[in-house]
């Protein structure tokens, strides 16, 4: 499915807005992981570099007290790390440690070594201080610094196939009612040009006043007065003032709406048939009665059978329209009041019927049910709740 330039800005907008949010997001975790792993590494190293200056120390006090040898040489050739034992004024006894060292710093740590001056010999083999130097830290710090750029990385990779995914979901919506109001404009366009071009064929006849022909003008009038009142009602809606009510005789009302809906069942051979068990009052708008039953009426003679019926019932506070149809499929029984919803492209209209059915259903608060079989035809029962 294309995009159209809007669409594409939004998509564009969304996909930064996410990836740009996320990048920073994850960089704060990522720096704040790396001070915590940094400072834990630093942290942990110190206080192995103490244990094992305090291990030396004793070994050499030891040592001392009990006239043991002890080579401090030894112990400078085999140390892991860089070590050095200095006298009290700092000159080295045994040491590989080449560069300068600042005594008066019991801890010092450059972005390439740690050095740790431990002066709890107290003197004993004429040590004074015990130093030891861990180097190539920058090595690690490099690598913890590497493992968390390529980790950030890859979850910003993973980040941004989702978001794109995401995005494409986000513009989903859109694009379908974009969709929807393409194919309203071109419905609208066809609905509208039929009853036109009937208009127009009518008033160039030959016979202008012959009955047929007279006919024919007065159902294209109707039929472009009924799109105009849909689409004014369902667009206008929210304008409409609100107006006192009063119970409104309505069987009344619908045998004078099913004059004009006859003569359209009349093209497709369809039998309208109206079973009055009773009468029912109720309050309601009466434009907005007409145009629950002209949707309801029309739509089951639009979407029914040549020779087919419909029969419409008045039974207690029941309205009931039952049609020898194509029926709806129940995977669609959830969208069909819908706006735009369409049973079918092979009939024309404009997805707005149900929709305004739905809607004057909600605003007098009249239930409204139905039944449909796929080619078996459609049942919609009105209860009219007083």
């Amino acid at each position: 499915m294309y995009l159209t330039k809007e669409e594409r800005g939004t998509f564009q907008q969304f996909l930064l807005l996410y990836l740009g949010s996320s990048f920073i997001l994850f960089a704060i975790i990522a720096y704040l992981f790396y001070s915590n792993e940094s400072r834990y590494f630093y942290e942990q190293n110190k206080k192995e570099m103490q244990i094992e200056a305090d291990n030396l120390s004793a070994q050499i006090i030891h040592a001392h007290m009990n006239a043991t040898p002890l080579s401090l040489n030894n112990i400078v050739r085999n140390f892991s790390d860089k070590i050095g034992f200095y006298d009290k004024e700092n000159h080295p006894i045994a040491s590989n440690i080449e560069n300068s060292i600042d005594f008066s710093k019991i801890f010092y740590r450059d972005k390439d070594k740690m050095r740790l001056v431990a002066q709890s010999t107290f003197g004993h083999l004429r040590v004074e201080s015990i130093v030891i130097q861990k180097e190539d830290i920058a090595k690690y710090i490099n690598n913890l610094k590497l493992k968390i750029t390529i980790g950030l990385l890859v979850i910003y990779l993973l980040l941004s196939i989702i978001g794109y995914f995401l995005a494409r979901l986000f513009i989903k919506p859109i694009q379908m009612k974009r969709l929807q109001l393409d194919n309203f404009i071109k419905d609208s366009t066809h609905e509208l040009n039929t009853p036109i071009t009937a208009l127009m064929l009518s008033i160039n006849a030959p016979k202008l006043e012959s009955p047929k022909n007279l006919e024919r003008i007065k159902l294209s009038a109707t039929r472009i007065s009924e799109i105009y009142k849909d689409l004014t009602y369902l667009m206008l809606d929210k304008e409409r003032e609100e107006i006192p009510l009063s119970p409104l005789f309505l069987n009344q009302i619908l045998k004078k709406e099913l004059i004009y809906l006859t003569l359209l069942a009349e093209k497709k051979r369809i039998d309208i048939k109206l079973n009055e068990e009773n009468e029912i009052y109720f309050k309601i708008d009466k434009e907005s009665f007409i145009r629950l039953i002209h949707n309801l009426v029309s739509n089951a003679i639009k979407y029914n059978t040549v020779n087919g019926y419909i029969k419409i019932t008045i039974k207690k506070n029941h309205l009931i329209i039952r049609d020898s149809g194509i029926g709806i499929s129940e995977k669609y029984h959830a969208e069909i009041y819908d706006r735009f919803y369409r049973a079918t492209e092979q009939v024309g209209g404009f997805g707005l019927g149900l929709n305004i059915v739905h809607k004057v259903c909600q605003a007098y608060h009249i239930s409204i049910d139905f039944e449909s079989q796929l080619n078996r035809g459609t049942t919609f029962i009105l209860t009219f709740n007083q």
